[in-house]
């Protein structure tokens, strides 16, 4: 069953380096300057965020020839067969910071194209800190069952083709439980949301 999960936007811990990463600027070279102008947006980014995800756990079955039957059908990947080497048993999850946060980027950027970057920048650190935190604990849940968790791995990724999104979404059903969609061109809506399968084996 479909679990949801939500974090408190207040909770969200969003590392200002990791913000100026996605902006391209060198660690080296960052300035106080830099820091505080990141900080106080990322103060001022979170009036729209709204982190959200929802999850559940499926068998996979590893054949030859690098197919996998995943539970929406019989797939061929390299990339993820590596990946889930070991593995019956994977987590699907998508997770969000929601649909005003891509309004505040939109509000940002007719302000000012340069803050609207850095909210850009922000809303990738902030999705990437949902994806960490619903891992943390989905590797807690796995270690009290002896088991552990594979590096999550996201459609896109390796040979891993988009296509897969189509699968993803049929099964979680993110759309209800997290409010995010899938387009015809298999970018997900928020804009600012990831899915992934994390690999579960026997510790």
């Amino acid at each position: 069953m479909t679990v949801k999960y939500s974090i408190r936007k207040e909770d969200l811990n969003i590392n200002p380096y990791d913000v100026l990463r996605y902006l391209g600027y060198a660690k080296d070279r960052i300035t106080e300057e830099d820091e505080r102008m990141v900080d106080e947006c990322i103060e001022e980014a979170r009036e729209f965020l709204s982190p959200k995800a929802c999850y559940d756990r499926y068998h996979v079955e590893l054949m030859d020839d690098n197919r996998i039957l995943m539970p929406y059908g019989e797939i061929e990947s390299k990339s993820l067969s590596y990946n889930l080497s070991g593995c019956k048993e994977i987590y699907i999850f998508a997770a969000t910071i929601g649909a005003s946060y891509d309004r505040g980027i939109k509000t940002m950027s007719a302000r000012s194209m340069a803050k609207g970057s850095v909210f850009n920048a922000i809303g990738a650190a902030a999705v990437e800190e949902v994806c960490d935190r619903l891992n943390e604990e989905l590797r807690l849940k796995s270690e009290v069952l002896g088991e552990k968790l594979k590096t999550r791995f996201s459609p896109g990724y390796g040979d891993l083709s988009l296509d897969n999104q189509k699968g993803l979404f049929r099964v979680l059903d993110p759309a209800k439980h997290a409010g995010i969609t899938l387009k015809d061109t298999l970018i997900m809506a928020p804009e600012k949301s990831v899915s992934a399968i994390i690999g579960i084996y026997d510790a």
